[in-house]
């Protein structure tokens, strides 16, 4: 189940900075339906308990330690019981900086504060070792975090000085900060991450993001489709038209009775994001799961997201919980697929060889580039040893191992 694990974590981040960025345009166009809702009935009952037992500060000092441990760790790439350790020690003087801090009216003299604080944070306990790098990912890193905060700031736009519960306030901006906190440092830690990104994939990371690429495959399958389309014959060609006609009509009114059932519930919104996140992702984890009856997988679908829409937050409250439910049934559903891997073999489809090796080589390790080569271009064991300054068996018992690798899949 948890075998592709960073997939999930990286398909999260990715998903939620579109649906951010989705969201900045509908609230630039007039459409604000993403407030913070200091009136949910739950929110109040927590801010009763809170100002009851005087926790207030119990709160925030667990978040101070929190961010601090996190910018430590991330900035040092070191998630050991030491860092934790050190991160309580100056979490304690984080917060005596936060009482000084709401002396001052200067809004840039605190930011300065807290980047010196940080930045020395990480250097100090790096012994002072390795400055630039622990200066890059610390600016970085505060970078991406400052633009996290004011994004969501202004997308939750509510006039902070007019607030008379500021508990309730500050801990739903606080939400969706602290689990993206925990998304993006699992991601780096998980399985040797840390060496994988380091701080070089951020959430906004365009280099992950490549449209170009995307369009250019859209592209290619669309005229290799269209070109097998031409040498049906015209029964088949009626068949499949038919076919798929029938099918979009069929979607489109699974996908209304959803949002039909989504508005009875008042989760209309948030049934679009978790859709949208489940519909951006249904390619990241392999192939989608299908029944076999289309009657099943109508029930099956209703009955899914009818339970996502009563156990998700509202958007009031959190915009990245419905993200991770619907990626969450992406990298579920996809789990269900009973997979064949074939060995690879001269004259394969190139989709097919990159669905099937990318299951035991990265793409940017030279074994991959040996066999597309051999495989893909067709590129002989004699060239292909002489340019990689391999010997001919070399190559052919690079192929002859990831074949074994993608045999053992099946197993």
């Amino acid at each position: 189940m948890f075998k592709d694990y960073q997939k999930f974590l990286r398909a999260t981040i990715k998903v939620y900075a579109f649906v951010l960025l989705l969201i900045v345009i509908l609230k630039i166009v007039g459409l604000d339906y993403f407030g913070i809702d200091v009136n949910n009935p739950i929110m109040l009952k927590i801010n009763r308990l809170i100002l009851k037992y005087n926790l207030e500060k119990v709160y925030y000092s667990l978040t101070i330690y929190f961010y601090v441990y996190m910018f430590v760790s991330i900035s040092n790439l070191d998630n050991s019981k030491k860092a934790k350790i050190y991160s309580i020690l100056f979490a304690f003087i984080a917060i005596f900086m936060k009482v000084l801090e709401n002396r001052i009216a200067n809004t840039i003299i605190i930011f300065i504060m807290d980047f010196m604080f940080l930045l020395l944070t990480c250097l100090i306990y790096n012994k002072f070792r390795n400055f630039k790098k622990i200066l890059k990912r610390t600016v970085l890193f505060l970078i991406i975090n400052t633009v996290i905060q004011v994004i969501s700031l202004y997308l939750r736009s509510i006039k902070y000085f007019n607030i008379q519960l500021p508990f309730i306030f500050n801990s739903i901006l606080d939400l969706d900060y602290v689990l993206m906190f925990l998304i993006y440092y699992s991601y780096i830690f998980y399985k040797g991450g840390a060496e994988l990104c380091g701080m070089e994939v951020s959430l906004f990371s365009l280099k992950k993001i490549n449209l170009k690429k995307s369009l250019k495959r859209l592209q290619k399958n669309f005229q290799s489709n269209l070109g097998k389309f031409k040498k049906k014959s015209k029964e088949d060609k009626i068949s499949i038209i038919i076919y798929i006609i029938l099918s979009l009509i069929w979607n489109i009114l699974s996908v209304i009775l959803i949002l039909i059932v989504a508005k009875l519930n008042n989760r209309l919104i948030e049934c679009i994001f978790i859709l949208t996140s489940f519909w951006l992702s249904k390619g990241k984890f392999g192939k989608a799961f299908h029944f076999d009856s289309m009657t099943i997988c109508f029930i099956v679908s209703n009955l899914t997201y009818f339970s996502l829409n009563r156990i998700t937050t509202p958007m009031g409250i959190s915009i990245l919980v419905p993200v991770i439910l619907g990626v969450g049934l992406s990298y579920v559903t996809s789990k269900f697929v009973k997979k064949t891997y074939k060995p690879l073999y001269r004259g394969m489809p190139e989709d097919l060889f990159e669905e099937t090796i990318s299951k035991v080589e990265e793409k940017d390790n030279i074994k991959y580039k040996i066999c597309y080569e051999f495989y893909i271009d067709r590129i002989s064991d004699v060239s292909l040893a002489f340019k990689y300054n391999y010997s001919v068996a070399g190559i052919r018992k690079i192929k002859d191992r990831i074949n074994k690798k993608i045999k053992e899949l099946n197993k």
